[in-house]
């Protein structure tokens, strides 16, 4: 937010300087994250009057016809050729004579145009670099000082403070919340501005009405009439005020709520009155399929959650957002209705979302606006419209507020600052802070009680006064001290010990850990298989994109995109995962659930390239073991594989996990399809894991054992078998048949091709066998492993190969 130092200093008595000032308020937490000039390269520019109009040139390619101009300042006349269409005799203008500067470096020198000697140059709002407006020369005020500077005379010596306001502190949203703040932390005296509204004879009551049907989005409403109103340019003072702080001027009506907007924080809303049917003000939720002509000009269509503002017969502005165009401020507008109100932070904040549409108004509503400081702003922008306009304030003010709210009274003891800060200031330090700040301080009561003024909606508890007290007084007063007591170890919690070990395992077999958005293009989920509109995928309500508006099902679309986006910039290796959460609906009726996951995609060569090293790519055991060397890694024992099939992966080319009969995660290889939607030229290959699931299992009991001590002997065996039988079934039932003895089975070939039968696969496996007592036999050996070779064939029907 921009704030003008010179705004600044009309409400706090202070010498600091600009920087000083920021940097005060920095440290104590209202953080001020520039300061610039207002303008810079401008001087020698003053006030000129344009005592006639002497002739007429030619008419410009822009449609503007030159004119050669007679232009007086406090002691000379200048002949000058402005093309502006809103130059005319009498009027008293910007003037930049020859010598002046302008923004960027322009100096102003005396030229010939179209034959005609000029001698300097009348300004816009733009050549002067104080606006955007380059349509006209700046136009100045009767009265202004003939030949007067004119950086003094507007007040463009200045600075202005970005402000970077938090969202816990809307009071700050204001000139007035940072003189108060400045006021405190200086100790210098604040002057709230001065409100004396002078009322007519009429009674607002007689001629308008206000009737509020929701108090809950709308607990308090308050409005002034102001009549015999001329809608005129804004005065320079006021003009300059807006735009140094990025205003554009309106008229001297529309730009009195922007200017108080500015000042006190509160925003307001001007109505002619007299397009209001009935004369009359309602309050009420939008009516589902209701519409409205909006400012800037567009049809809103409006939800029965959306508070409206209207009169007896339609709507006439979004409460708290903006106003409709069918009650706008016009120039032949004589009568204004003006709004100040309060309006339920959650509601604006929705409707605001809703309808993309972000203003002034709808920002600091949704943080929270200053019940009981409304008035305040309203009487203040009745004033000025009444000295701006030439009119008359209706005596009296509709104020609909059933239920007034209590400021809150806060015990605040010494001891407890002590605690919490490690030190405090003395009782009338802590009082003159408290009351700096705006709050009152009833010191009858033991201990003293403080009562929290409206505008101050962060304090609610006594820690929270310790806060203001000591971010005023100053951080820098907290004593240094090394901290004391016992230290007790915290034992992390088993989620984050899970989680740990995955990456560990992940990590150490070259994986780099990415993280992915929650939020996924529903395109890219009907690619991969599941349909948007589906009960048990999450949708946004309101996303920030449609590429972001379902909650992820599963972490695939997130990795696919990493694989994506490195192969799309020259980087074809990639071996990634990602541990975070899923999201399902539950359907209808049903809760919503997330599951933490741990997700893998492996593209490209297995081995970085280099001379050395073989150039093969991952295939679809890279992405199984991988998965494998995780359940390892958390000592899962007795998981099965099995073959899968999904959407998005080949068939006869994915698995999945069990353990207990029970799917923990899957393995497989992208389809086609899916890979020529995220334009992946290679395969890619993918791999899940539940770790909910795996986390609920029974923990693997550690043994330890003794080293052998007898020597080991190994056998090979070699079976021809169909390829449809899986190798897992296999191994189960050589590990059955080999009993304790049968210490590793290792699958060491697999082949097909000449000498194999079609639809056969010879698959050779490398068997293990040792006693902890004793040395095994020959004999013992090759019964047992006579044994293992009659069980498998007997029950699979397969046959030793070469046999």
């Amino acid at each position: 937010m921009k704030i003008s130092y010179r705004w600044v200093k009309e409400y706090v008595e202070t010498d600091f300087s600009a920087q000083v000032m920021a940097d005060r308020l920095t440290n104590a937490g209202i953080e001020v994250a520039e300061v610039v000039p207002l303008v810079t390269g401008l001087s020698g520019v003053v006030v000129g009057e344009v005592e006639a109009i002497e002739k007429e040139l030619s008419v410009t390619p822009a449609g503007h016809r030159l004119s050669v101009c007679r232009v007086a300042t406090r002691d000379r006349h200048y002949t000058v050729v402005c093309g502006a269409p809103n130059v005319a005799a009498g009027v008293r203008a910007a003037f930049a004579p020859p010598g002046a500067a302008l923004p960027g470096g322009q100096k102003v020198r005396a030229a010939r145009i179209r034959g005609q000697p000029s001698e300097g140059m009348l300004c816009s709002e733009k050549e002067l670099g104080i606006g955007d407006d380059a349509g006209g020369i700046l136009l100045l005020a009767s009265d202004a000082p003939l030949g007067g500077d004119l950086v003094t005379y507007l007040g463009l010596d200045d600075w202005i403070l970005e402000v970077e306001v938090t969202p816990n502190r809307p009071d700050c949203l204001s000139v007035v919340g940072v003189a108060r703040e400045v006021a405190a932390l200086t100790g210098a005296p604040f002057r709230f501005p001065v409100i004396q509204v002078k009322e007519g004879e009429r009674e607002i009551a007689a001629l308008a009405a206000v009737e509020v049907e929701d108090p809950e989005l709308c607990p308090r409403y308050a409005a002034r009439l102001i009549t015999g109103l001329s809608v005129a340019p804004s005065p320079p003072w006021l003009a300059q005020r807006l735009r140094a702080v990025g205003l554009r001027p309106v008229n001297n009506l529309v730009d009195v709520t922007n200017c108080v907007l500015w000042e006190l924080g509160h925003p307001l809303h001007a109505f002619d009155f007299d397009t209001l049917a009935q004369r009359k003000i309602v309050v009420r939720r939008a009516r589902s399929g209701e519409h409205l002509m909006t400012l800037d000009g567009q049809d809103r269509a409006l939800t029965d959650s959306m508070l409206l503002i209207a009169d007896a017969e339609r709507g006439v502005g979004l409460a708290g957002v903006m106003g409709g165009a069918n009650t706008e401020v016009t120039e032949q507008t004589t009568s204004v209705l003006l709004e100040s109100a309060y309006f339920n932070p959650g509601s604006i904040r929705r409707t605001s979302r809703s309808l993309g549409l972000a203003t002034d108004a709808a920002y600091r509503f949704e943080r929270g606006a200053d019940i009981e400081g409304l008035r305040e702003a309203l009487d203040r922008a009745a004033q000025l419209m009444a000295d701006l306009g030439g009119g008359t304030v209706v005596k009296g003010v509709l104020d609909v507020y059933p239920s007034p709210r209590p400021h809150p009274r806060i015990p605040l003891r010494l001891e407890r600052i002590r605690r919490v800060i490690g030190v405090c200031p003395p009782q009338e330090t802590v009082v003159r802070i408290l009351q700096g700040l705006g709050f009152a301080v009833d010191e009858a009561k033991d201990p003293p009680e403080i009562v929290v003024p409206s505008f101050r909606r962060d304090v609610s508890m006594e820690d929270d006064l310790a806060e203001e007290v000591i971010r005023v007084w100053g951080y820098d007063r907290i004593p240094s001290t090394l901290p004391g007591g016992s230290l007790r170890l915290v034992r992390q919690p088993a989620t984050l010990r899970l989680i740990a070990r995955v990456r560990q395992a992940l990590t150490a077999l070259g994986l780099a850990e990415v993280i992915t958005y929650s939020f996924v293009d529903p395109q890219r989920l009907r690619l991969l298989g599941w349909d948007p509109a589906s009960p048990d995928l999450m949708v946004l309500r309101n996303p920030l994109s449609q590429e972001r508006s379902i909650l992820r099902p599963a972490l695939v679309p997130g990795l696919l995109e990493v694989v994506a986006t490195n192969r799309h910039r020259q980087l074809p290796d990639v071996r990634c995962f990602e541990v975070g959460r899923t999201f399902r609906a539950g359907g209808p009726g049903g809760l919503a659930r997330e599951e933490l996951m741990a997700g893998i995609a492996l593209t490209g060569l297995r081995s970085h390239r280099a001379w050395y090293a073989e150039r093969d790519s991952v295939d679809l055991y890279d992405a199984k073991g991988a998965a494998e060397h995780v359940l390892a890694a958390l000592g899962v024992e007795g998981y099965e594989v099995r073959v899968g099939a999904s959407a998005f992966v080949e068939e006869g080319r994915s698995g999945e996990f069990r353990v207990a009969g029970e799917a923990v995660g899957w393995f497989g290889e992208l389809a086609l399809g899916a890979r020529e939607g995220y334009d992946l030229s290679g395969p890619v290959y993918l791999a899940e894991l539940s770790l909910d699931r795996l986390g609920a299992l029974p923990p693997r009991q550690i043994r330890y054992r003794t080293l052998p001590r007898f020597p080991a002997v190994q056998r090979d065996i070699a079976l021809v078998m169909p390829q449809e039988l899986t190798v897992e079934e296999v191994e189960r039932e050589i590990r059955a048949r080999g009993g304790a003895l049968l210490k590793s089975v290792m699958l060491f070939d697999v082949y097909t091709g000449k000498g194999v039968e079609a639809g056969m696969r010879s698959v050779a496996w490398s068997l293990i066998f040792q006693a902890d007592d004793r040395t095994l036999t020959d004999a013992e050996v090759n019964a047992l492993h006579a044994a293992i070779v009659e069980a498998v064939g007997t029950r699979f029907r397969v046959g030793v190969r070469g046999a």
